[in-house]
């Protein structure tokens, strides 16, 4: 098997597994008691919280624990517009991932008004664009923009992005989902006010997430009942989940610029062979070039006219794991709405593939699949 999609999720560290089974066993009590082995479990998660915090620069107390990226998105943006009073206004980019966009949705269905930021044709989200919505829009009360893009790899300028929705009076919110532990992240220099993060992109267990809630921000809690999470979030806290998730954490971040040199040398070699093998098909590469202003191991190529699922499906006989920039819907493929937020492009949208590599994927893995792209696009043309 050839794993590329790292971005939907990556195998269990084996340091997390350590640490979720020695938690679940020495450290079984429910937080939220007095005596001696709920103690024992509410040091647990704050020695989690402690991790996770210097992660990003963070506080302890600022870091609360939630089932995963989604639930923060849903948490930082519905709190935030819910506790916001007069205004009435929420910026996002056209790009976010579905857990914001359909979020937006909801909040629309309440009540709230919405505007989408456009990307350049690379991805990026422009600051003289959000200040001229924010100019129109004096309500607005977030703005939410991704670090990184999921399917495209475009990371924004998220600092300069923060500092212009503070002039005009909006907290700022970064999905950080796919950046987390892959770029360098401190949210004191980058000025934001709400962060969302998710375990299993980094190699820590599913069902658990943070969000990042700046001291001195005042959000709704989103789960009622108990006074978990400082009486923000209740029920009863995955203990060994947030084990797991502190050195899995810890051990991304450490190793963060050794794996990022190798994602980005084999994302150049896959630069390179797919230009060379495909440069002539039609092929297009979305997003950034390969380099400082990409995640490092995100590859998106489209290939007009053909449909990804039909590719997907030849890759995956061939034991490659990959994914698409769309989404399959009772057979149906609906185009990606980032690519047709780039391109307007539906043939683009529908033709679209993305790699997400790992530090242990190899250049001749890359050579396996050109090969079997190359045969599948052959068969294809033979169809048309």
């Amino acid at each position: 098997m050839i794993y590329l999609d790292h971005a939907a999720a990556v195998p269990m560290r084996e340091c997390a597994v350590r640490e979720m089974l020695r938690a679940a066993r020495e450290n079984w009590g429910n937080p939220s008691a007095s005596y001696g082995p709920a103690r024992s479990a509410r040091a647990e998660l704050n020695r989690a919280r402690d991790i996770l915090a210097d992660t990003i620069g963070a506080r302890w107390d600022e870091i609360y624990f939630t089932s995963g990226g989604s639930e923060s998105d849903n948490w930082a943006l519905i709190g935030a517009m819910e506790t916001a009073g007069d205004r009435r206004h929420l910026i996002v980019s056209a790009i976010e991932h579905h857990a914001v966009l359909h979020t937006c949705a909801y909040l629309e269905s309440r009540g709230f008004s919405v505007t989408l930021l456009s990307p350049d044709a690379e991805g990026r989200i422009r600051a003289d664009d959000l200040e001229s919505a924010l100019k129109e829009h004096p309500d607005t009360a977030l703005v939410s923009v991704m670090t990184a893009n999921n399917e495209i790899g475009t990371i924004e300028e998220i600092g300069a992005l923060a500092e212009t929705a503070h002039r005009y009076g909006a907290l700022f919110h970064t999905d950080a989902v796919q950046a987390y532990c892959k770029i360098p992240i401190n949210v004191r220099d980058l000025s934001v006010d709400l962060l969302s993060a998710s375990a299993h992109k980094i190699g820590g267990p599913r069902g658990i997430g943070f969000l990042y809630l700046r001291q001195g921000v005042n959000i709704q809690g989103f789960i009622h009942g108990g006074p978990q999470e400082r009486g923000r979030r209740a029920g009863t806290e995955n203990t060994a989940g947030a084990a797991g998730f502190a050195a899995a954490a810890a051990e991304a971040n450490a190793m963060r610029e050794e794996d990022a040199k190798k994602e980005r040398s084999l994302q150049e070699y896959y630069f390179h062979r797919l230009k060379e093998s495909f440069g002539d098909c039609g092929m297009i590469w979305n997003g950034p070039l390969p380099g400082k202003e990409r995640l490092p191991g995100n590859i998106s190529v489209s290939f007009p006219g053909r449909t990804s699922d039909a590719l997907l499906i030849s890759l995956d006989f061939a034991g490659i794991c990959a994914s698409s920039g769309s989404a399959c819907t009772t057979g149906a493929v609906t185009p990606s709405h980032v690519i047709m937020a780039l391109s307007g492009d539906e043939a683009r949208a529908k033709g679209t593939l993305r790699f997400t590599i790992g530090p242990e994927n190899t250049e001749e893995e890359a050579e396996t699949v050109i090969k079997t792209l190359k045969e599948a696009l052959q068969r294809g043309k033979k169809h048309l």
